[in-house]
Order: C-alpha cells, then sequence, then structure tokens
C-alpha cells in the first residue's frame, strides 16, 4: 500500500510519498519503492492493471495497483498461481 501525506510547502499543502507498505503482511520498505534492505541492492515487484480509454476529444485512464513484498509474492502469490493451472513465469536474467 502505498502512503502519501500532505505537507505545507511554502503556505501551501502538497501530497507527497511517505511510505509503501506490502499489502499483505504489512512489512515496510526501506527505500521507497525498492524492497531491498541493503544498499545497492534492488527489488521491486509490480502487480498492476491500467486501463486507458481515448478518443479524439480526450481520454481517461485507471491504474490498479497491489503493493507485495517480494517475500510475499514468492511465498504466496507465486505458489497461488503454480497452484492454478501450472502456471509458470517467465524468468530473465542479466549480468553486468
Amino acid at each position: 500500500m502505498k502512503h502519501m501525506k500532505t505537507v505545507l510547502i511554502l503556505e501551501h499543502t502538497e501530497e507527497i510519498f511517505d511510505k509503501l507498505t506490502c499489502d499483505v503482511c504489512g512489512a515496510e520498505s526501506k527505500w521507497d519503492q525498492n524492497w531491498s534492505t541493503v544498499e545497492h541492492e534492488k527489488r521491486t515487484t509490480t502487480i498492476s492493471l491500467e486501463e486507458e480509454d481515448s478518443f479524439p476529444h480526450g481520454g481517461k485512464s485507471k491504474l490498479i495497483q497491489y503493493h507485495i513484498c517480494p517475500t510475499c509474492f514468492k511465498e504466496h502469490l507465486s505458489k497461488w498461481f503454480e497452484s492454478h493451472r501450472q502456471a509458470k513465469a517467465s524468468i530473465s536474467k542479466s549480468v553486468w
């Protein structure tokens, strides 16, 4: 879950990023949307649905997101997917 907070900036208020918590277990990310607890590592998860409608006079969009930590992704979500119709994840690796 993405938490926002309202702050006063030069006599006006603005909503800014506060913290990110896992929608499953409540764990809090240390580095904005990076779930890693170690500097120089990156652990991100993205579970989202974006819907857009475009028309000649304009359009609209809706973004639905679930924020889930890597532990819950591996221990809960991945196992749920694989238990339904033997779904398999696509895995890409790189070295630099």
